[in-house]
């Protein structure tokens, strides 16, 4: 039987490919296999469906729709899937505002591989 990762299966959701690209190499450095990427909500949503992931990078503001919508969209179809919202833009407003629509977490642009990791470490005790 194959040991999978708790977190796993993991999306990215960004329109800027190498915030995907960044992202998705810390995630792989920290030992995560199972990483998706999405540019926008539209290409989302059928990963989203078929993949299952159980926790989501999801850019606050993207081309086709902004992040709290398809927060609330995820919230309301997928419920356990933990979701952590990024933006180069961490207001407190933004952020009490994402923690208040059912983001798991909030990581600020520019990403290292600390903040990811204490994300995700907070994220295996939920």
């Amino acid at each position: 039987m194959e040991f999978l990762k708790p977190l796993e299966p993991i999306l990215i959701i960004d329109d800027a490919p190498e915030i995907r690209e960044f992202l998705g190499d810390i995630l792989s450095n920290l030992g995560y296999e199972q990483i998706y990427e999405s540019e926008d909500f539209n290409s989302a949503k059928p990963l989203i469906a078929d993949k299952q992931p159980n926790v989501i990078f999801l850019d606050i503001e993207l081309p086709d729709t902004d992040g709290t919508s398809i927060l609330e969209y995820i919230n309301y179809n997928y419920p356990n899937i933990h979701v952590v919202m990024c933006s180069g833009h961490n207001s407190l407003e933004n952020v009490q505002n994402t923690w208040e629509l059912g983001a798991k977490g909030f990581i600020a642009k520019p990403f290292n591989a600390k903040k990811v990791d204490t994300v995700m470490k907070r994220l295996e005790l939920i």
